[in-house]
């Protein structure tokens, strides 16, 4: 029976299908990263960018309600019409005020929140960091007695081997 320890040497069938799964990797990757992704979607990407009046807490084009349904004509109108992204934003903060928009803008109430998010975001991480800093490893106990005579002995015939290149290690 063969020593399992010992290695095998690959053979040239499996060296082959190494190279040929690796090549096949390879060529998916490539057509994968060459291949263009859908067109974006101004109209779907203004519509994420606006909350919904009925349902608060859903964009316009999450929700299901009519009132989606008007807004996300009323998008689809104006970029028709040839406003800009910014020009449609300002059209639904004229008509529902800032909150319309999911992402506030940096200004005035706004920035409160804000700052009121970073700070938590700080908290937790100094809450994270002082947790894991906290974590280290106590102390090994300090030998004593026999257990503390059998390390040094064990330290002094190693630094005698090391030391003494004739001893037979």
């Amino acid at each position: 029976m063969a020593d399992p320890r010992r290695w095998r040497r690959p053979t040239v069938v499996s060296v082959v299908i190494c190279l040929v799964v690796v090549a096949l990797m390879a060529a998916v990757v490539v057509v994968l990263a060459t291949t263009p992704g859908p067109a974006p979607d101004r109209s779907q990407d203004l519509a994420e960018r606006l909350r919904c009046p009925v349902c608060t807490s859903v964009s316009v084009a999450e929700s299901p309600s009519e009132s989606a349904g008007a807004m996300q004509e009323l998008i689809d109108e104006q970029i028709a019409a040839g406003r800009t992204d910014a020009e449609i934003e300002d059209y639904f903060r004229a008509r529902y005020g800032d909150w319309v928009v999911i992402d506030p803008p940096l200004t005035g109430n706004t920035l409160m929140l804000w700052v009121l998010a970073g700070g938590a975001l700080l908290v937790g991480a100094t809450i994270v960091l002082s947790r894991v800093a906290g974590r280290r490893d106590p102390d090994p106990p300090e030998l004593v007695g026999d257990d503390r005579a059998r390390v040094d002995a064990a330290l002094a015939r190693y630094r005698r081997t090391a030391t003494d290149p004739e001893d037979g290690v």
